[in-house]
């Protein structure tokens, strides 16, 4: 008797043992605002790595739970014109050192499917691009596949973002 009790205490105390709420999967996760911390390219021949928009570009991406996705992104050398209307270099300047653009997006697995609606590059509205993704705390990092630069050279972009909300 004692020995079935005994189990029975043991079997109740497992079956309350506190568990670990299962973790969020990725598509819920990447819901949010996150803040642009770094954006660098990596050329796939050399190695060499740039930074387009700087050390400490500024911007942020929205994903919606609705499946909209809207970034804004500005380097971190970015220079007001000089007199009260921009001359036509100052503006190309300031086009080189912006991004943005907004569409829908869906999750599949580690990927980001994203389709541009609106952009500031005009190549890429109405066209679907594919990344890959990472959460880890409130850190995401975003990894396109192999693309080719205007030099027709393979370049990897990467992307991180901190968590805002």
């Amino acid at each position: 008797m004692k020995r079935t009790l005994i189990s029975a205490i043991g079997f109740a105390f497992l079956l309350t043992w506190a568990q670990p709420a299962p973790t969020q999967d990725l598509a819920s996760q990447l819901v949010g605002v996150w803040k642009w911390t770094s954006q660098s390219v990596k050329e796939v021949a050399t190695g060499k790595i740039s930074h387009p928009y700087g050390e400490k570009p500024a911007g942020h991406i929205v994903y919606t739970k609705g499946g909209h996705v809207a970034f804004v992104l500005a380097g971190d050398n970015r220079k007001a014109p000089a007199g009260a209307s921009a001359t036509d270099a100052e503006r190309i300047n300031l086009f080189n050192t912006i991004a943005a653009g907004s569409g829908t997006y869906k999750v599949e697995g580690n990927t980001i499917i994203v389709t541009y609606e609106a952009s500031w590059n005009q190549t890429w509205t109405g066209i679907t691009q594919k990344r890959q993704f990472e959460i880890v705390g409130n850190k995401l990092t975003v990894t396109s596949e192999p693309t080719k630069n205007l030099s027709g050279q393979d370049i990897i972009f990467v992307v991180t973002y901190e968590r805002v909300e």
